[in-house]
C-alpha cells in the first residue's frame, strides 16, 4: 500500500515535467491592416515611430501622420541648398534628428517626379549604394521638434562625396555612419559629435570597398559600425565574396574589435540593427537568398541566431520587454508557423522574446521597406508591392 501511494504521488510530477518540456504551440500568422494614406509614398521613404506619430522622410521633406493616415505636419528641410536627408532617429523628448548629405553650391531643382512610386516587383537585392553626387560633401544634421518645427542645423564638410546611411543618438551625443568616396572606391565613414553640434574627427574604415549601413551608440559612448566589405580590414581578410562586418570603437575612437560574418562563395551584409545589437542582413549564395538574424552581446559574441529563406531584404526593430522584431519577404515554410504558405514572396514580421524564441508572426502584402514599434502604435510595417508602397499595422 505504501509503495502504491508513492507511485501515485510521483505521477503528477512526471506529467508536470512532460508538460513543461512539451513543444510550443504552432503560431498562427495574423494579417496586418493597411493605413489609408492621404498622399502616396515612394520606396525611398524612411519611417520612424514617435509616440502616436508615424514620421516619414523623403530626400529633403519630413512629415508626420497618425494611425488614421491623416497628416499632422510637414516640413521642408532645405533652404535653397541641395540636400538629401537619408536617416532619422528621435531623442527622449520626442525631437527628431535627421541626417543626410548637402552640397556647398545650390543646384537647379529636379523636374517633378512621376506620381507612380518606383517599385521592385522582382525583389532584387542591389549592391550597397555608393556616393554618386560629387557635390554632396557635407554631413548635415537637422533637429526637428515633435510638432514639425526646425530647431537647429549642424554640418561638417568632409571635402568628398558622402552618403549618410544611419544616425544613432543617446544622452552623450550622436554618431553618423555611411559611405565616403575615395580615390580607390569607397570607405565606411563614422562621424560623432555632441548634442550641441560639435563634430569630432571622422573615422574611416577601409579604402576601396567598405560601407557602413548602421551605427549603434552604447551608453558608455562605445560605437558599433555595422555594414559590409570585400577588402581586408584590421588584418582580417574577406572570407566570402563579400562579408558582413561589425567594428567596435571606444569612446575615444579607437578600434577595439572587428568581427567578419562570412559564408563560403557567398555575399553577406548586415543592413539593419537595433541599439540592443540585434542585427539583420542577407546571405546570397548563387541564386539562393536567406535572411540572417543574430543577437550579439556587447563583446560581439552571438547569443542566438536564425536563418530563413527569403528575398534577402531584412529589417530589425526593437520591441517591449526585451523583445525584437524582424521583417523579411518569403514564401518558404517556417518551423512553428502553422499557416504560412503564400504563393509568392510576402512580407512576414516575426516577434522574438528576450531569449530568442519566436512567439508571434504577422504578414502584409509586398516586400518590407521599413519596420518600427511604439507603445502607442504597436508594430508598423512599410512595404512595397507591384502597385504601391503601403504602411500596415496590427489592429
Amino acid at each position: 500500500m505504501r509503495r502504491f501511494s508513492v507511485l501515485l504521488l510521483t505521477l503528477p510530477l512526471i506529467f508536470s515535467s512532460l508538460q513543461a518540456n512539451a513543444a510550443p504551440k504552432p503560431i498562427a500568422v495574423k494579417e496586418m491592416v493597411a493605413i489609408n494614406l492621404a498622399t502616396p509614398i515612394t520606396v525611398d521613404t524612411k519611417m520612424l515611430l514617435v509616440g502616436t506619430s508615424i514620421v516619414l522622410l523623403n530626400e529633403s521633406s519630413i512629415w508626420a501622420i497618425g494611425a488614421d493616415g491623416v497628416e499632422k505636419w510637414r516640413l521642408a528641410l532645405t533652404q535653397g541648398a541641395a540636400s538629401i536627408a537619408s536617416s532619422l532617429t528621435s531623442d527622449g523628448a520626442g525631437n527628431i534628428w535627421i541626417a543626410g548629405s548637402s552640397a556647398n553650391i545650390p543646384i537647379a531643382a529636379p523636374s517633378e517626379t512621376p506620381a507612380t512610386p518606383p517599385i521592385n516587383p522582382d525583389n532584387v537585392i542591389v549592391d550597397p549604394k555608393v556616393p554618386v553626387r560629387t557635390d554632396l560633401t557635407i554631413a548635415t544634421i537637422w533637429k526637428v521638434s515633435n510638432v514639425g518645427q526646425l530647431i537647429s542645423t549642424y554640418s561638417v564638410d568632409l571635402k568628398s562625396a558622402l552618403l549618410i546611411n544611419s544616425i544613432a543618438l543617446n544622452a552623450k551625443g550622436f554618431t553618423l555612419g555611411g559611405i565616403k568616396a575615395t580615390d580607390n572606391g569607397n570607405s565606411g565613414v563614422i562621424i560623432s559629435g555632441n548634442l550641441e553640434g560639435k563634430f569630432s574627427t571622422p573615422i574611416y574604415l577601409g579604402i576601396s570597398d567598405t560601407g557602413i549601413d548602421v551605427v549603434v551608440r552604447g551608453t558608455d559612448s562605445t560605437v558599433y559600425a555595422i555594414g559590409s566589405s570585400s577588402e581586408t580590414l584590421a588584418g582580417k581578410k574577406v572570407a566570402g565574396y563579400r562579408d558582413g562586418v561589425i567594428a567596435k570603437y571606444s569612446s575615444t575612437g579607437k578600434l577595439t574589435s572587428l568581427v567578419r560574418s562570412s559564408a563560403s562563395k557567398a555575399k553577406r551584409e548586415w543592413s539593419s540593427a537595433t541599439n540592443t545589437l540585434f542585427l539583420a542582413g542577407s546571405v546570397q549564395t548563387g541564386t539562393k537568398y536567406e535572411s540572417a538574424l543574430t543577437k550579439f552581446a556587447t563583446n560581439l559574441e552571438p547569443t542566438w541566431t536564425y536563418r530563413f529563406a527569403s528575398t534577402g531584404i531584412t529589417i530589425a526593430a526593437i520591441g517591449p520587454s526585451g523583445s525584437h522584431f524582424a521583417a523579411f519577404a518569403s514564401k518558404a515554410p517556417i518551423k512553428g508557423i502553422q499557416n504560412w504558405k503564400p504563393s509568392k514572396a510576402t512580407a512576414l514580421v516575426l516577434t522574438f522574446d528576450r531569449k530568442g524564441a519566436v512567439v508571434d508572426a504577422s504578414s502584409a502584402v509586398g516586400t518590407p521597406v521599413a519596420l518600427g514599434y511604439s507603445k502607442d502604435l504597436g508594430v508598423v510595417l512599410m512595404s512595397t508591392s507591384q502597385t504601391a508602397v503601403s504602411i500596415f499595422r496590427l489592429t
